[in-house]
Parts: C-alpha cells; sequence; structure tokens
C-alpha cells in the first residue's frame, strides 16, 4: 500500500499507509499520494517491534495471571494503558519503565524476563491484527 498525504487546505497534515480507495473513502478529495514511497521490506520492518496486545501478555508466561489480576494501583495503572492501544511498541522507553515497575511489585516478572519480552523481536503471528489492519 502506498503511503497517503492527507491535505488540509492543500497543506500535508498527515501520512497514512492507506490505499486510494480507503483514502477516498474516509478523506473524499483531501489526500494524494506521497512522493516518497516505503520499500515492502520497509514496512515488515516497521512491524518487528509492534506487538499486539493478546501475544504481549503472553510473553509473561506462567506470570501473566499475577500480572493480570494485580490489585496494585500502579500496576493496574500500567495495564489500563496498555490495554487501550491498538498495538505495543516494545521499544518505547515508557513501555520498559512500566515493565520495570510491574517487576518491582511482581516478584514472577524478573529482570531476565522483562528484557525477554522486550527484546525478542515479535513474530508474524504475534501482530496478525496490526498487519491485517494497517500494513495489508
Amino acid at each position: 500500500m502506498p503511503n497517503i498525504e492527507i491535505l488540509d487546505a492543500g497543506k500535508v497534515v498527515n501520512t497514512i499507509v492507506a490505499t486510494p480507495d480507503m483514502a477516498e473513502q474516509f478523506y473524499p478529495g483531501a489526500w494524494r499520494i506521497a512522493a516518497l514511497q516505503p520499500e515492502p521490506t520497509e514496512l515488515r520492518n516497521a512491524t518487528t517491534w509492534l506487538i499486539d496486545i493478546g501475544p504481549f501478555f503472553d510473553r509473561f508466561g506462567a506470570a501473566k495471571m499475577a500480572v493480570l489480576t494485580s490489585t496494585d494501583p500502579g500496576v493496574r495503572s500500567i495495564l489500563a494503558d496498555l490495554q487501550v492501544r491498538k498495538w505495543i511498541d516494545l521499544q518505547r522507553t515508557d513501555v520498559a519503565q512500566g515493565l520495570a515497575y510491574v517487576g518491582s511489585v511482581i516478584s514472577a516478572v524478573t529482570t531476565p524476563l522483562q528484557a525477554a519480552i522486550l527484546t525478542t523481536p515479535v513474530v508474524e503471528v504475534e501482530n496478525l491484527a496490526l498487519r491485517k489492519l494497517y500494513f495489508s
């Protein structure tokens, strides 16, 4: 899919990845195909560190239920923040900080587990929803 520039009064206000039909449906007459287009491999590489919500929590393994059932207000806030997102970017600093906080409250979320969650590249099955909705 091409990069599409969204226009407001002729000025580019956003760039999205979409088909021309989708652009016309959502931004009738207010879009154009961007001059710069990524190579298909760039799209695949762009999702290397983006993980769908369910698979993210699956990475906690045996510690998952302790995390999801925690009554700690900080853990609850972190979970709420993560669950309102469409995906989780494993390279974001706040995600690492959130995991470190969870680990300080829940002993099963060890430093090696946190590192494994954050540094294991996302495999295709872990972001199928993301790829289908935004990159297909």
